[in-house]
């Protein structure tokens, strides 16, 4: 069986709004006494792949840091399209991928926040 990720090179024409991607870490990772419903699950889990996607397209260090090479592999397996909830998926299924999502999309952004202040620093 083989591996499918959804990568798009349009994603790399789109800037990384940090802001935007902590807010849908942060409905993805709130905790609640009730899971959400599942449009809601759905919703945010199209948001944090699609930032994932452009976190991902950035420069980020791969070739140099062991560190950022292993979360790429986590990227490219989290993504894969096999592993994704469908429609048929128990609402549960989605939520924890959301999650699991939601939680790598966080450690990316840390990479690209201690990234751009690198970048800051340096010019």
């Amino acid at each position: 069986m083989g591996t499918q990720i959804a990568m798009s090179s349009e994603t790399a024409q789109f800037p990384i709004v940090l802001e935007a991607v902590d807010e849908s870490v942060a409905t993805a990772l709130a905790v609640g006494l009730a899971m959400p419903d599942r449009p809601v699950i759905d919703a945010t889990t199209r948001a944090l792949v699609g930032h994932l996607r452009a976190l991902m397209a950035e420069d980020l260090g791969f070739d140099e840091d062991p560190a950022v090479q292993a979360l790429f592999r986590e990227g490219y397996r989290v993504l894969d399209l096999t592993r994704r909830p469908t429609a048929e998926s128990t609402q549960f299924g989605a939520y924890q991928y959301m999650r699991e999502v939601g939680l790598l999309t966080r450690r990316f952004a840390d990479v690209y926040r201690e990234a751009q202040e690198q970048d800051a620093a340096d010019g």
